[in-house]
């Protein structure tokens, strides 16, 4: 039986640092190549080791520790990737499998932007918590504006992506970046939740019709904008005055609700099964397809919808009526129209919807059904902004109950005396 063999590497100073010389394998083209002379920093040369020509003991165990994993790749070709390869040929056809459109989405981005730049080049199964914390402060250092959430989810993705490794077998022991802390970045900035009275001024305010109805299904339904460009009218129970949320579409991509619980049934209020009723009619009251479909049949981008009937309404000069970019050729200040409401995004009106439920009376755990959401944690932290004059009501009932109480403390107080004096 012929042995195993094995490297141990040899260790070399290069500038400040104990440096292990070694061989390995590498994967290009999908081709595994053996590399000679490779180098791997073990640790920085300490001021009382500077005359030493052989590494101190400590070092030795380092060397030890890394050519261990080195020489583990012999028979796992797959230690062998770097995190880019194992994330685009592994990490990403698996979350493709487990999320939403918008969830994969959203971790694309983050990983083609923030991180592969400044860690895809490192192998899986060679990356350490250190380096994880630096790169993570770094992108804080570069972006100073970051929330501490978007940092946080940077974390967590990477986290994943090493999660994924260990389970696959290419990354040998735990998870480096348990122990990553990232940076403080900024605290998450001020949500806004539209109004009734927000919501209806608008409404008002547009003359397109599908731009009514779609503001009317985020305000008062409380659909996502990836919900609504995924409507179709197979959906749409007339009978039951309700509509199901079937799919979503995210970059023109159709795909399944963003949890389990978002892929329900949601009932219509009247003013809402009237409008949709209207619209249906208008098109010949089609049975199937896309609710709100382009020329070209394809499901609406609700950013063209903002971009072409809203923002031009909402966001017009007092004086001219000319938006705010086609302002540079007109010879006078742009003033924005302080009469109409201002625009929060898409999702201020799903947020809206919680608000006015709270607002209105509504228990949380009846708003969460209504939102669709997978726990009452998620609505009330994020959905249910208590509004000023709640506020204001709330210490007039506490300015009551002090002085009810400290009326019975007084009652009390007379009718004891009154009866010590009947006693004595």
């Amino acid at each position: 039986m012929q042995r195993k063999r094995e490297q141990s590497g040899t260790t070399v100073r290069i500038g400040g640092y104990w440096c292990v010389r070694y061989a390995d394998w590498r994967i290009e083209d999908g081709v595994r190549i053996r590399r000679q002379g490779l180098t791997h920093k073990l640790a920085a040369v300490l001021e009382e080791h500077q005359r030493l020509k052989r590494p101190p003991k400590y070092v030795e165990k380092l060397q030890a520790e890394f050519m261990e994993k080195v020489n583990a790749t012999t028979s796992r070709p797959e230690m062998c990737s770097t995190i880019t390869q194992f994330v685009e040929r592994n990490w990403l056809p698996f979350i493709r499998e487990q999320h939403s459109t918008s969830t994969v989405t959203t971790y694309t981005y983050y990983w083609t932007h923030l991180l592969k730049p400044r860690c895809g080049s490192n192998l899986v199964r060679d990356y350490t918590t250190p380096q994880a914390e630096q790169m993570l402060h770094e992108i804080g250092r570069h972006h100073p504006d970051m929330r501490k959430a978007t940092l946080h989810k940077l974390r967590s993705i990477l986290s994943g992506i090493f999660k994924r490794a260990i389970g696959q077998g290419c990354r040998p022991g735990h998870n480096p970046i348990r122990e990553v802390t990232p940076p403080k970045g900024l605290p998450s900035g001020e949500t806004h939740a539209y109004t009734l009275e927000e919501i209806r001024q608008m409404l008002g305010a547009m003359t397109d019709e599908v731009t009514r109805l779609i503001i009317a299904l985020a305000g008062y339904v409380g659909l996502s904008k990836s919900e609504i460009a995924g409507l179709t009218w197979e959906a749409y129970d007339v009978g039951a005055g309700e509509i199901k949320v079937m799919s979503g579409v995210v970059n023109g991509k159709r795909g399944d609700p963003k949890t389990k619980a978002r892929k329900a049934s949601v009932p219509l209020i009247p003013p809402v099964l009237s409008m949709l009723d209207v619209y249906r009619l208008r098109l010949g009251n089609p049975a199937s397809g896309v609710m709100f479909p382009t020329e070209v049949g394809t499901p609406v981008d609700l950013k063209n919808i903002f971009t072409r009937r809203i923002d031009p309404i909402l966001n017009a000069c007092s004086e001219c009526g000319a938006n705010k970019k086609e302002h540079a050729l007109v010879g006078h200040e742009f003033r924005r129209r302080e009469d109409l409401v201002e625009w929060h995004g898409w999702h201020a009106f799903r947020r809206g919807l919680g608000s006015n439920l709270n607002d209105l009376g509504v228990l949380d755990l009846t708003i969460q059904k209504i939102l669709r959401h997978s726990n009452v944690t998620t609505t009330r932290k994020s959905y249910i902004h208590h509004r000023e004059h709640q506020v204001t009501a709330a210490m007039g009932q506490l300015a009551a109950g002090i002085e009810a109480e400290s009326h019975r403390a007084e009652v009390e107080r007379l009718a004891a005396n009154q009866t010590a004096e009947t006693v004595n």
